[in-house]
């Protein structure tokens, strides 16, 4: 009886062990297709690495992550949401779903960081997987920008918006939050840490990627990729003190190219670039300024503890204002807006709290060790993940939360691996 127990505990061993390594062999090379194209896929790969991983982290005994402070508030705002905040929501059994799978995003970004992504070899896999992807993305919607409709078939979605392969006119904010990433390839491969080698790639990526945003038709993520390929910029300057001259020539070939396909495309730059001078003139009657108006009254509904997480729509509905002004309630384009009518000012405190913690993680160590290309990567994923002002995106309940928190996983698993090795 003892021989039979014993053999049955090794032949599970063995097939856990089997499960483990196909998942570290096959996760690299998959995650970029899996996480893009379906929400319902996306949620799916999220939740089963994130309990696999437990599974992983058990049988070894092993939770050292368990001890990083940005998981640790983590588990402080779950716990609020979990124990406040759904319990004083105007439906307590929607809020209590969405508050009780909370966690499985942190945890997704732990199993990537210290697990999928713990080695350079993965890392590698996963890098040249995503660059395969953004390269098709990229040339698909450029495809419909030219002849209206892309690979299959798929027409545009107005005259001044794109869709690309994905059958809505979100291929700007998909890929903003890993084109990025790509720029990792810098790091992780030798041929391109070459000085020159390296300043041809990023300003090479940073140009196509500029233009694929701008003709994409999406403000906000126009206006985001600009100001993050400044901050690489930067950091690669900092870097590489020595070919400041070859930075300026390529930032100018950049502006040149963006300023020509303006002058080229007038529909593209006013839908792009020029309207954004009249919204911020007429702010107030705008429909951001609308929205906004409305996310705070939504705030101000329940200012202390919000009034439920996913309940926005609801208490949007409830206020009446946007619907009075013909506007539906669907999101108010404002990260933080959203998570401060959900949860209160608390359980926004413990939100940027946590942000900061992740930031704090990922940064310290690369700006103390003045590692500025790295540092200005890390943070330019980061930055353009959690800035507000991102229409109709919540990080924590839809499709798009899975590219947040990967960007989240990736940007650990490099700053956790760098100083592993150093």
């Amino acid at each position: 009886m003892n021989d039979l127990l014993r053999r049955s505990e090794q032949h599970q061993s063995i097939t856990s062990n089997k499960l483990m390594l196909l998942v570290e062999m096959s996760i690299p090379w998959l995650l970029p297709i899996l996480l893009i194209f379906s929400r319902a896929l996306a949620d799916i790969t999220v939740l089963s690495l994130g309990l696999i991983f437990l599974l992983k982290c058990n049988k070894e005994q092993d939770w050292f992550w368990l001890k990083n402070t940005w998981f640790k508030l983590n588990i402080v705002f779950w716990a609020y949401l979990l124990f406040v905040n759904t319990p004083l929501s105007i439906n307590v059994k929607d809020s209590l779903l969405h508050a009780f799978f909370y966690l499985r995003w942190p945890l997704f970004s732990a199993a990537l960081a210290y697990w999928i992504f713990k080695d350079e070899i993965r890392q590698r896999k996963f890098l040249i997987a995503l660059s395969v992807l953004s390269i098709f993305v990229v040339f698909d919607t450029a495809l419909q920008y030219i002849n209206g409709v892309d690979i299959f078939g798929i027409p545009k979605f107005s005259a001044v918006r794109l869709t690309g392969p994905f059958s809505a006119p979100v291929p700007g904010i998909m890929m903003l939050r890993v084109l990025f990433i790509t720029l990792f390839l810098t790091i992780l491969f030798d041929h391109l840490k070459k000085p020159i080698n390296r300043i041809l790639f990023i300003l090479t990526i940073l140009i196509v990627s500029i233009i694929f945003m701008l003709i994409t038709g999406e403000r906000m993520a126009f206006i985001l990729f600009l100001t993050g390929s400044i901050v690489i910029l930067i950091g690669l300057g900092l870097e590489q003190k020595g070919h400041k001259s070859k930075l300026m020539a390529g930032f100018a070939i950049m502006i040149t190219l963006v300023a020509s396909l303006l002058l080229l495309a007038p529909d593209t730059a006013e839908r792009s670039v020029y309207s954004i001078y009249t919204k911020l003139v007429h702010f107030a009657d705008s429909d951001y300024g609308l929205v906004f108006r409305a996310a705070f009254e939504a705030w101000k509904h329940a200012p202390i503890f919000g009034s439920g997480i996913h309940s926005y729509r609801e208490t949007c509905e409830q206020i009446g204002l946007l619907p009075q002004w013909g506007i539906a309630c669907s999101h108010p384009h404002n990260l933080y807006l959203q998570i401060a009518a959900e949860t209160g000012l608390v359980g926004l405190v413990l939100f940027v709290t946590m942000v900061g913690g992740i930031f704090y993680t990922a940064l310290f160590k690369l700006i103390i060790s003045k590692q500025w290309l790295m540092a200005g990567l890390c943070f330019t994923v980061l930055y353009v993940s959690f800035w507000p002002l991102i229409g109709g995106i919540s990080i924590l309940n839809n499709g798009v939360a899975a590219l947040v928190w990967l960007g989240v996983g990736w940007v650990l698993s490099m700053t956790h691996l760098k100083h592993q090795k150093y």
